[in-house]
C-alpha cells in the first residue's frame, strides 16, 4: 500500500511545497490547516505519518501530539519553526521527531521513510518480565496491575534496540543514532526524553528503574532476568 501522510499546516504555501515534495516521493498526501481538525484526522488510521507546524491555529504541536497519543501510534513529525523547547515539549507529548526550520526537502523525505521503517511490525514476539508483558507485535506493554500503554513507533524501536543485545550496555548516541538516522550528537537530549516515556510506561517505579537501567558515563541497559525469556 502507498504511505499516506497527513500535512498540518495554517500555510497554504508551505502546505503546497509539501505535498509536492512528498507526492514526488510516492506518498499519497492529505492535508488540513485546522487545529480542531487534525486529532480527527490523525486518529482515523487513514495515514502513517504526521507532518505538522509546531504552532496551528495559536494551537503549540505538543497539545494535538498528546491527546492523539491516547489512541493512535501513528509516526509524528513536527516541523520546528519556534525554539528547542517547543520540540522538547512536543517529543514529551509523543512525537517522534522534530525538524527545524530552515530544512531542505530532502531531509524531510529521509525522516518520513524512517518513520515508515519503524512503524511495521515485526515479528510475534512476547517478553514475559516479573511485572508485566512486552508485546514487540502489537507494540504494547502491558503491566501486572492490568495497565495497558501503547508504545509510539520511537518509544519502541529504542526498546527494541535497547532488548536486541540485552543485558549489553547501549550509548547514548548510538541509540540516538538509531533512532533519527543520523549521527545522534545533537539529539542525546531528547533520548533521555524517549527513555523516561519508556520507564513511565514499563517500570513499576520509574525513580528507580528495574528493566531499563542507567550505565553512568556509558548510556543505558535493558535488564531481563535470566529466569524471564522471549517467546
Amino acid at each position: 500500500m502507498v504511505p499516506r501522510i497527513l500535512i498540518a499546516s495554517s500555510s497554504a504555501q508551505a502546505r503546497f511545497a509539501l505535498r509536492c515534495g512528498l507526492e514526488s516521493d510516492g506518498h499519497e498526501v492529505m492535508e488540513t490547516n485546522s487545529a480542531s481538525q487534525i486529532v480527527d484526522l490523525a486518529c482515523s488510521e487513514v495515514c502513517d505519518v504526521l507532518v505538522a507546524d509546531s504552532l496551528i491555529d495559536h494551537i503549540a504541536a505538543h497539545a494535538f501530539c498528546r491527546e492523539i497519543r491516547q489512541t493512535s501510534n501513528l509516526g509524528i513529525i513536527v516541523l520546528d519553526r519556534a525554539s528547542s523547547s517547543s520540540a522538547i515539549d512536543a517529543l514529551n507529548a509523543g512525537a517522534d521527531d522534530f525538524l527545524s526550520a530552515p530544512f531542505v526537502m530532502a531531509e524531510l523525505l529521509s525522516r518520513v521513510r524512517a518513520i515508515l521503517r519503524r512503524v511495521a511490525r515485526p515479528g510475534k514476539k512476547q517478553i514475559v518480565l516479573p511485572d508485566g508483558i512486552i508485546d514487540m507485535e502489537s507494540r504494547t506493554i502491558t503491566r501486572r496491575d492490568g495497565h495497558r500503554s501503547h508504545l509510539t513507533p520511537k518509544e519502541f524501536l529504542v526498546l527494541q534496540s535497547l532488548i536486541t543485545p540485552a543485558n549489553k550496555p547501549r550509548t547514548h548516541q548510538s541509540l540516538a543514532q538509531t533512532v533519527w538516522q543520523r549521527d545522534g550528537r545533537g539529539e542525546v537530549e531528547y533520548m533521555r526524553v524517549v527513555v523516561a516515556q519508556l520507564r513511565k510506561k514499563l517500570e513499576p517505579n520509574p525513580d528507580n528503574p528495574r528493566y531499563i537501567l542507567t550505565e553512568r558515563a556509558v548510556g543505558y541497559r535493558f535488564h531481563i532476568p535470566s529466569e524471564q525469556a522471549a517467546s
